[in-house]
């Protein structure tokens, strides 16, 4: 089965393009509003940018189904009003509750206190942190790409979040005495395509061959040796 989606219509049922793409992580994102109402919702197309220094990304589809009734979300809004937002990981143990806030709710709805999440404040940006998810990132906003759809009104448009992250949560927990994190206790959850999620139980190690201790430490996220002085 191949065609293009530049010109032809999918031949299955059910359109693969995200199904392939996957498991990718979710971007629970919290964020607050210029009046003070906090909000979280959940992001499959989420990705870490760079570790020096370390930024991610969120892409942002445009809201709702109508072609009179197309926005641009509360998370932007927020992010670009107030300039922060926070990653919050998923694991097995949250998922009911990412869910939750995945729902379409108006923005005076506090999404934390709809699925019944505890709030953990932030050390260096405005909005909260989900208090009960393991790791976190804080995030200074720091630019938006705005790229359009292939609808004339809108809905596949993105808004393209990228944001540097300037405070980094890990419960102590989830960290192994050599300094790794314990993906089997984590057991972080994965978008997959249609409503399928994944679960991340299991991992193996495996080095490139013949890279150079400078690259594989970068790689591998060791702190690199200082030079004789």
């Amino acid at each position: 089965m191949h065609y293009s989606p530049l010109s032809e219509e999918c031949p299955l049922s059910l359109n693969p393009f995200k199904a392939c793409v996957a498991p990718r992580p979710i971007g629970w994102i919290s964020t607050v509003s210029r009046d003070g109402t906090d909000n979280l919702a959940p992001f499959s197309q989420f990705q870490n940018l760079s570790y020096d220094p370390p930024m991610v990304m969120i892409a942002c589809n445009q809201g709702g189904d109508e072609p009179d009734n197309v926005f641009r979300k509360d998370t932007v809004v927020n992010i670009e009003s107030t300039g922060a937002f926070c990653y919050n990981v998923v694991p097995w143990d949250l998922r009911e509750q990412m869910n939750i806030t995945g729902a379409g709710v108006p923005p005076e709805q506090d999404e934390f206190e709809l699925a019944g999440l505890h709030k953990a404040p932030c050390l260096r940006i405005p909005c909260k942190r989900v208090a009960e998810s393991p790791i976190q990132f804080e995030c200074q906003y720091m630019q938006t790409i705005r790229i359009p759809g292939a609808t004339p009104w809108g809905k596949g448009t993105v808004d393209l979040i990228i944001g540097r992250v300037v405070e980094i949560h890990v419960a102590d927990e989830v960290i192994l005495p050599g300094g790794k994190l314990d993906y089997k206790r984590l057991r972080l959850i994965g978008r997959a395509g249609y409503w399928d999620y994944g679960v991340m139980e299991d991992t193996f190690t495996m080095k490139v061959p013949g890279v150079s201790d400078a690259r594989m430490a970068a790689m591998e996220g060791r702190r690199p040796q200082a030079r004789d002085q």
